[in-house]
């Protein structure tokens, strides 16, 4: 985990097959999206997706270890572009990748959404307290 970068794991079962055996585009879209957006979220920025572009490189075994990684690429102002890879957590593969534009939003939307999902602020907290732990631990690894 970093300020600019969301990391997960994940491995499909088969209630989110496609064509026998391979997990569907869409829910692949969906894991790329789901992490471009948490790395934006870990700026504490509250963004829509504008626009995503995917490349599928190869298919995606159900049942597969995977491993989801969404980064920002960079910050415009209003509008943020990102880069995500779905990758074989085993070797790194990259199976899937996707760039996409976030646009920020506006203060009195985020307002809005705030007082209805309670807590969002404890939940940037914890996400603040996670990015800098894993900071400081990468800093005292490297002296």
């Amino acid at each position: 985990m970093s300020r600019d970068r969301a990391e997960a794991r994940y491995t499909a079962p088969q209630r989110h097959q496609g064509y026998d055996g391979l997990l569907h585009g869409g829910v692949v879209t969906a894991l790329l999206d789901e992490a471009m957006g948490w790395a934006i979220f870990h700026q504490g920025i509250w963004g829509v997706t504008a626009r995503i572009n995917v490349t599928f490189r190869q298919p995606v075994a159900i049942g597969e270890d995977l491993r989801v990684i969404g980064e920002i690429a960079r910050d415009r102002g209003r509008l943020i572009e990102t880069h995500g890879t779905v990758e074989r957590a085993e070797d790194g593969t990259v199976l899937a990748e996707a760039e996409a534009t976030f646009l920020r939003m506006p203060e009195g939307r985020r307002r809005e959404l705030e007082r209805r999902y309670a807590g969002t602020d404890d939940a940037f907290a914890r996400v603040r307290a996670a990015v800098e732990h894993e900071e400081r631990a990468a800093e005292h690894g490297r002296t």
